[in-house]
């Protein structure tokens, strides 16, 4: 019996597979090249919040001093150039080979060519880019280099995968999947364990859409039914991926359910869509329609890959490490995060191989949503041109204006107003504590900095201001306590959100003269 028999049972056939998943990975590709592109500018742009030229030349003046290079500390491809302009060129050139692996042309070394472009990105956004999506795309693309086709076209007639290469995305997928269940159950979180937190996810997530408000004011058995079928899901579902073809049939129509949902009342990026194809490997050829089949060009005759051929060891070759770099990934992350947890291997591990790995960021744990916030606050951004009467600044997402809808914006992210949620968490805006890179809110501080000295990279992030952009001369924060209303409150006075004020984030700050 050949000893990686059990990997081939495992496989099944997975041609329609090998067809599908290089192209949904291209689309999320797409989708994040253009998202981060349309916002570049006032993010990290010379003009932005946080210049990613300004880091690249402390970068270069340490590596100048100390005689060495960074790259491998900070892998990017701004060590051999920067400009926004040079940016903006990458982002263009790697939306075009997004899109031509979509076309299902030289998938496997666009693909690879697309993870090092997005991984130049995630390495210089600073606190814009440190999603957990964004290191689920970097390991599901990395991954799908190893499944892709290395030919020119690709178009009909998919090949079977490489051994190994669809173990490795079934792999990624049960991670992803317990350990968000498993950080939430053993993270301390009471709302996750008395089974209440979603009586508050859908008012106090991140960016609400419209059907948020709709399901929120549903009745307190149906959250408590959710969470509970959630955690089936979660934490039971990924072991199914392990127990035959029937077990995976069933893990994944589960974790395409999930995701709907997901979809449907919150704004998550290409979050969904991304897990969703991960879900989609786990269909074996049996489950498509054989008009599915006919149409691609998959026969029954197919053949299978034969061992002998060169094509098919790097896939087997990376099973080992990469189960080992994100078991250790793993035991790293759940000692931070679940209590009375100890890290099980061995320190010599982690200590030679924790920060290689970390650079990366392709190879991860995975703990979404693991505290759950049970009130929300807001911040409002107030300006004025006199320096004593004060109006609100609408973002273009983010809850504002009580009467404004929740908006549908996926799978586009609007980091900024992702970053001003995380920003309310805190308890205030303090500018000289926050003027420190090392301050977590030294990003509001920059961003407020660039608000006063009217960089229109920034307020093209925003809705329009109340009055000229030139005219502000001063800003301040303002803290209140958002919630959805009830449905005779809202059929009364057409209010998404009621709000109370609970008083200044931080002083206001007033433009200097220049």
């Amino acid at each position: 019996m050949n000893p990686l028999s059990w990997l081939d049972q495992h496989r099944g056939r997975y041609c329609v597979v090998r067809w599908l998943f290089p192209r949904l990975l291209g689309l999320v590709y797409l989708i994040a090249f253009l998202s981060w592109g349309v916002q570049y500018d006032g993010l990290v742009g010379e003009d932005g919040i946080m210049p990613v030229k300004r880091l690249m030349e402390n970068v270069r003046t340490i590596e100048a001093r100390e005689e060495t290079t960074l790259f491998w500390r900070l892998p990017t491809v701004f060590h051999w150039h920067y400009s926004d302009a040079f940016a903006h060129t990458c982002l263009t050139v790697c939306s075009v080979l997004a899109a031509l692996v979509i076309a299902g042309v030289a998938q496997g070394p666009l693909l690879a060519v697309l993870w090092f472009g997005y991984l130049s990105f995630a390495t210089t956004g600073d606190v814009f880019m440190g999603f957990q999506w964004e290191a689920l795309l970097l390991e599901a693309g990395l991954l799908g280099v190893l499944l892709a086709p290395w030919k020119l076209w690709s178009v009909r007639g998919p090949t079977e995968p490489p051994r190994g290469s669809v173990f490795l995305l079934h792999w990624l997928t049960f991670r992803l999947m317990l350990l968000s269940g498993y950080v939430k159950i053993g993270g301390g979180d009471v709302p996750w364990q008395d089974m209440t937190a979603l009586l508050y996810h859908y008012e106090t997530q991140p960016l609400p859409n419209a059907l948020s408000w709709f399901i929120h004011n549903s009745p307190r058995w149906f959250h408590v039914a959710s969470c509970w079928i959630m955690y089936v899901i979660e934490l039971g579902l990924p072991f199914l991926i392990f127990a035959g073809r029937w077990g995976r049939l069933v893990a994944a129509l589960g974790f395409l359910g999930l995701m709907a949902m997901i979809s449907a009342t919150g704004n998550y990026t290409f979050f969904d869509l991304l897990t969703a194809a991960l879900a989609v490997t786990l269909l074996d050829d049996r489950w498509w329609p054989a008009r599915v089949r006919r149409a691609l060009g998959i026969t029954a005759d197919t053949p299978r890959p034969s061992f002998k051929r060169w094509t098919q060891w790097p896939a087997l070759a990376c099973v080992a490490p990469v189960v080992l770099f994100t078991a250790l990934a793993a035991d790293s992350f759940m000692e931070g995060r679940i209590r009375g947890y100890t890290a099980k291997l061995p320190k010599s591990w982690h200590a030679g191989l924790d920060a290689p790995i970390a650079r990366t960021r392709s190879f991860n744990a995975y703990g979404l949503f693991q505290d759950m916030t049970e009130e929300r606050p807001e911040i409002v951004i107030e300006v004025s041109d006199d320096g004593a009467y004060f109006q609100p600044l609408e973002f273009k997402y983010k809850p504002g204006d009580p009467q404004r809808a929740p908006r549908f914006v996926a799978p586009h992210q609007p980091r900024l107003d992702w970053q001003m949620w995380f920003a309310a968490l805190y308890p205030g805006y303090v500018p000289d504590r926050d003027a420190n890179p090392d301050s977590p809110l030294h990003w509001f501080d920059q961003f407020l900095g660039a608000l006063l000295a009217h960089k229109k990279p920034v307020w093209d992030l925003l809705e329009p201001p109340p009055f000229p952009v030139e005219k502000v001369i001063s800003v301040r924060a303002v803290l209140y306590r958002y919630r959805f209303t009830k449905p005779e409150a809202r059929k009364a006075t057409g209010d998404w959100w009621e709000r109370e004020r609970l008083g200044n984030f931080g002083p206001r700050r007033i433009r200097e003269e220049r």
